[in-house]
């Protein structure tokens, strides 16, 4: 167990924002995330859990307590016979690659998603038709005391980006089921769907992707764009033209900046039209 102090945590962040963590720790093993969680339940230190930061946003203060990133976890992927079985720290795109050169269906319209397996399973992350709860079988964990067990999918309490019999616990690998496929045709629909993701959002800035969730009957960038509110900008952050539910770092955005533009954003949208958006980006380090 490698546990630093005085973290900055930038780089962990997809906005690039965000100040220092007491502490850190980046473990490698599900035997060195439980010592770092036996750690921090031992001198009562606050928790905050991160994956690849791709749908946080790190407070400009930092965190006092310790940031426990799950990027290098259990990085390994292999395949028996229609199921392959993944660590939690291999990046979402990563697994989809290996599933196409696979010969293996199923995965392939989560193309494109951002951030790692096992922060995919506890959102719930979906795309075009597809989400994780259709493929993932079996989930392996750890809860916050450090002990292990494993879930089948069906006791995850799956929902619209969430998976909430499991928020309390870590994701360490899990298995998922797919069919025979045509690695070509795979490929095609990935380059596709890689495509239509670049012509409609903002990949050339800095962002968490999605700010908000769908609310009922309606879209969230649908709403923003009624507002008005394409390329409204508040110090380096900006409601995207290309995307109005993409708040994005032009260059030099705190993460103040950022906060304060999505919460205008939310209250304009109440006003005008009445809808209450849901963050889907989560806030670390905030009061």
């Amino acid at each position: 167990m490698n546990i630093q102090e005085g973290v900055s945590l930038k780089k962990y962040c997809s906005y690039g924002v965000g100040g220092e963590s007491r502490y850190f720790c980046a473990p490698s093993t599900t035997d060195q995330l439980k010592s770092c969680l036996h750690f921090v339940n031992d001198h009562s230190i606050p928790l905050a859990i991160i994956g690849y930061g791709s749908n946080v946003l790190i407070s400009d203060q930092g965190f006092s307590g310790l940031v426990l990133t799950l990027r290098n976890l259990n990085r390994l992927i292999f395949k028996k016979h229609e199921k392959i079985f993944v660590g939690a720290g291999v990046l979402l795109d990563s697994m989809i690659l290996y599933t196409i050169r696979s010969y293996m269906s199923g995965a392939e319209s989560l193309s494109g998603i951002p951030g790692s397996v096992g922060g995919a399973i506890g959102m719930n992350a979906g795309a075009f038709g597809t989400e994780i709860k259709d493929i993932v079988t079996r989930i392996d964990l750890v809860n916050l005391e450090g002990e292990s067990y494993s879930i089948n999918s069906s006791e995850a309490g799956f929902a619209y980006r969430k998976a909430a019999n499991i928020s309390g616990s870590i994701v360490t690998s899990a298995e998922f089921n797919l069919a025979e496929g045509d690695g070509t045709a795979l490929m095609a629909k990935r380059k596709d769907i890689l495509n239509r993701r670049a012509e409609k959002q903002p990949l050339e800035f800095r962002s968490c992707g999605s700010v908000f969730k769908r609310p009922e009957g309606s879209y969230a960038g649908a709403l923003i764009e009624k507002c008005g509110l394409k390329g409204k900008t508040h110090g380096g952050a900006m409601v995207s033209p290309k995307h109005a539910n993409f708040i994005v770092n032009t260059g030099d955005a705190s993460a103040d900046d950022i906060r304060s533009l999505i919460l205008f954003v939310k209250e304009t949208v109440k006003k005008e039209t009445g809808y209450e958006l849901e963050e889907e980006v989560k806030y670390l380090g905030f009061e």
